[in-house]
């Protein structure tokens, strides 16, 4: 395993503080893109950054945590304070309100397995093609394709036809690509426009 120079603990160290990587390779008088390099190439230092970043955030959310004790005692004087202006007995009970309302963050998507993404994405695409066939009707009935630009107007109470994919749009199995290059490649064709 490489060890780390002197340059690059003190760029690590910059970092950790929230300098932006041109600050910080500036003030170790390196160019930006060197950093860079080191952190895609050099695991160590990759690691090392990730580590001591953790650290200094840790450190913030401890001192965070014991500052919560007296701003909850200072947020309670402010609510039971008869003399305090309204105003700010408003506000207080508003925040206070607000915050015991907010439901938790539930784990964001990025955090799920990779797996478990495209499970979903293909299970909700899967599902909403199903929906479709099952309300819509044949293309004889309705005399529409589901990927024509020369489609009839939809009817106000025509359901069949009101959720119909556009061909520019992106595909409802998740895949990212526009619907005519994923699921709607083998539908029927355009119709050519009359001259």
């Amino acid at each position: 395993m490489q060890s780390l120079t002197s340059k690059q603990l003190q760029v690590i160290e910059a970092l950790s503080t929230g300098l932006s990587v041109t600050a910080a390779a500036d003030a170790a008088g390196l160019h930006r893109t060197t950093v860079h390099h080191w952190s895609r190439n050099i695991p160590e230092f990759r690691d090392t950054l990730a580590a001591v970043k953790q650290a200094h955030i840790d450190i913030a959310r401890d001192e965070m945590n014991s500052l919560a004790a007296p701003a909850i005692a200072i947020l309670r004087n402010i609510i039971e304070d008869q003399s305090a202006s309204p105003a700010l007995r408003v506000r207080t009970a508003l925040a206070i309100i607000k915050f015991v309302t907010t439901p938790e963050k539930s784990p964001s998507p990025k955090d799920a397995p990779f797996e478990q993404l495209l499970d979903g994405a293909y299970l909700a695409g899967y599902k909403q093609a199903q929906e479709r066939a099952a309300a819509a009707t044949s293309p004889e009935e309705t005399g529409i394709h589901h990927n024509s630009s020369l489609s009839t107007t939809v009817e106000a109470g025509d359901e069949s036809t009101a959720h119909q994919t556009p061909r520019n749009a992106l595909c409802p199995c998740g895949s990212k690509l526009k619907f005519k290059r994923c699921c709607g490649k083998n539908a029927p064709p355009v119709l050519g426009r009359a001259a």
